[in-house]
């Protein structure tokens, strides 16, 4: 399986693993809000990712959160499920790399 790297400040180290967990469990909220149609929590987790992935420094979550806000506001359950998708597959491949230790 190809690997996502990121290299992070050992000084972040906790605080960027607690960040990647909640991520990891927003696939499992953004995958049940989809069965459902509530794109309101969708935008909700969107506008996270994309606050929180910029400040963490992790563009394509940014990216993502973006773009999936936009996908929800718009009801384009299509576009949200390839947001969805890409997140996920991006969570299941990510990797951290420490630096300054």
């Amino acid at each position: 399986m190809e690997r996502v790297s990121v290299t992070i400040e050992a000084s972040m180290g906790g605080t960027v693993d607690s960040f990647l967990l909640m991520r990891h469990r927003d696939v499992e909220y953004l995958k049940e809000a989809l069965v459902t149609d509530d794109f309101e929590r969708m935008m909700e987790i969107a506008k996270d990712l994309s606050e929180e992935g910029r400040f963490y420094m992790f563009d394509f979550i940014s990216s993502i959160g973006t773009k999936l806000y936009v996908a929800a506001s718009e009801k384009n359950k299509l576009a949200a499920e390839i947001c969805v998708d890409l997140f996920s597959w991006y969570m299941t491949r990510i990797r951290t790399e420490v630096f300054g230790e």
